[in-house]
């Protein structure tokens, strides 16, 4: 058997979070669930049976990859993945569609969490400090927007001809991802069984969130993803509204993610040595102000500032995770990203619906739902991270 090589494996591991970061056929999505008789509210209930499924299983597959295998939660997560695509590009109206979501959440539950574990282990076997660490995470985050993006500029002159064929091409990257997880030498530290799952997986949650440092950065985590997550299904429609060719709809995404690229170097280059409080307000910031001038004044130059979401995702994805995890035990850490991830998910129920049903009264209230949803929940956050 070849040597285990912690680089080689932190390159793979990289690659394969590149290549599964995006699906091409996002720009679309939305224009392809109107074309089948979704309205925006159904969508945003297509999005919450994805992540109900995804919020229940997520501890329990976190604890599975933890204590079994970490490379085959991969494995079989994105095999998953691939399946739901391809079964989507047949799709027709609005149960099938939760059909579709439903397995994707499976595999989503499976192999979210397992990309940072796996690289922090290979990282700390060449560097104890954890500096390495948080360059490979940043340098990780940074390429998966430059693959996302590769992937949008693709997805609206595809889905422009056909929305289904856009939707299963997106399938290939995850096939991919599946083989490159096979090449991965997975010898990170198991975790010990130690009454019954259920036990286990109750014990785990409860020494966690008893650590007050841990606690709020779980809380933090999940207000700044979610700040940018629940409108993304009102970009397109946001688009639109001001007279954006749907042919060209996707260029509007890939400015998006060149901004969150941007912000994952930015993140890189200025974020090392800020406390958590200043990472944790910027993104909400930067949200927050986009919002509120694109309520007021609708155009196409001010949608421009959709760009802003972009920049705050790329910086959340690049330094909310590693402040997790600093906090977290090696062989727990698929569980604790497992459990970060629900928390952001029970948020994302409730401000999805709320977006998305704005949106469907008038466009521009999915701005004026996001800045009612999140800035008040960031504003007690960012002073208890302030008092540390």
């Amino acid at each position: 058997m070849r040597k285990n090589n912690p680089l080689r494996n932190m390159r793979l591991v990289i690659l394969e979070s590149a290549v599964t970061a995006g699906i091409l056929a996002v720009p679309i999505m939305t224009p392809f669930y109107l074309s089948i008789g979704l309205n925006q509210e159904q969508i945003a209930m297509s999005q919450m049976a994805f992540t109900v499924v995804a919020m229940l299983l997520n501890l329990p597959l976190g604890w599975v990859a933890d204590r079994f295998s970490r490379k085959w939660a991969n494995v079989i997560g994105d095999s998953l993945v691939a399946l739901a695509l391809l079964l989507y590009s047949t799709a027709q109206g609005f149960w099938f569609c939760v059909l579709c979501e439903i397995i994707c959440g499976v595999g989503c539950a499976l192999s979210q969490g397992v990309d940072s574990t796996l690289l922090k282990h290979f990282a700390e076997k060449k560097d104890r400090s954890g500096k390495l660490f948080k360059d490979k995470y940043g340098k990780m985050a940074s390429i998966n927007q430059i693959a996302t993006l590769v992937v949008m500029l693709l997805g609206g002159p595809i889905g422009a001809i056909n929305f289904r064929l856009a939707i299963a091409i997106s399938a290939i990257p995850h096939v991919a991802g599946a083989m490159i997880s096979l090449l991965i030498q997975d010898d990170s530290e198991k975790l010990a069984a130690e009454r019954n799952p259920f036990s286990d997986i109750v014990n785990l949650v409860k020494r966690n969130v008893r650590n007050r440092k841990l606690r709020l950065r779980l809380a933090a985590f999940a207000v700044a993803r979610e700040a940018t997550h629940g409108i993304i299904w009102v970009f397109t429609p946001l688009m639109l509204a001001v007279g954006v060719p749907l042919a060209v709809v996707s260029m509007g995404w890939v400015i998006n993610y060149i901004a969150a690229y941007a912000g994952t170097r930015l993140a890189r280059r200025v974020a090392q040595k800020w406390p958590a409080w200043e990472l944790f307000v910027t993104p909400i910031v930067l949200v927050s102000g986009a919002s509120l001038v694109m309520f007021c004044d609708l155009n196409i130059v001010t949608v421009c500032l959709y760009a802003c979401f972009g920049l705050a995702q790329g910086w959340s994805a690049t330094t909310m995770m590693p402040l997790i995890k600093e906090q977290v035990r090696s062989a727990e850490q698929s569980s604790v990203e497992s459990l970060a991830r629900v928390i952001a998910q029970a948020l994302y129920i409730g401000a999805v619906w709320a977006i998305n049903r704005a949106a469907d009264i008038d466009v521009r209230y999915a701005l004026l739902a996001t800045i009612l949803i999140f800035v008040p929940l960031a504003i007690p956050i960012t002073i208890k991270l302030r008092k540390e």
